[in-house]
């Protein structure tokens, strides 16, 4: 015998466990290439430009990589849930989970 609220519960946290785990994933990487982006923009422009300017768009690009990041790790989890799910189920996730 099944038991929805209960099995509705274990996907959620399922999916939760999916999207963190890809959502690391996707952030680590951004962030690598967000340092080497910024280590040539050092390089390039070291005498030329002022400091605050690179501070300004490491914050920029730390922002933008953390909302791809999530973005891209919900979307990812989402599909490797639903193929997780026995033929002919559906799941829909809850708005937020974070």
């Amino acid at each position: 015998m099944k038991y929805p609220p209960l099995e509705n519960k274990l996907r959620d946290y399922r999916f939760e466990q999916l999207q963190t785990r890809y959502m690391l994933r996707y952030w680590g990487q951004g962030i690598v290439v967000l340092i080497s982006v910024m280590a040539l923009l050092v390089a390039l422009f070291r005498d030329q430009a002022l400091s605050a300017a690179f501070l300004v768009l490491s914050a920029a690009g730390f922002a933008l990589t953390s909302l791809v990041a999530g973005y891209l790790g919900r979307r990812r989890a989402l599909r490797a849930l639903r193929r997780e799910l026995p033929p002919g189920e559906s799941y829909e996730p809850p708005r937020e989970l974070l």
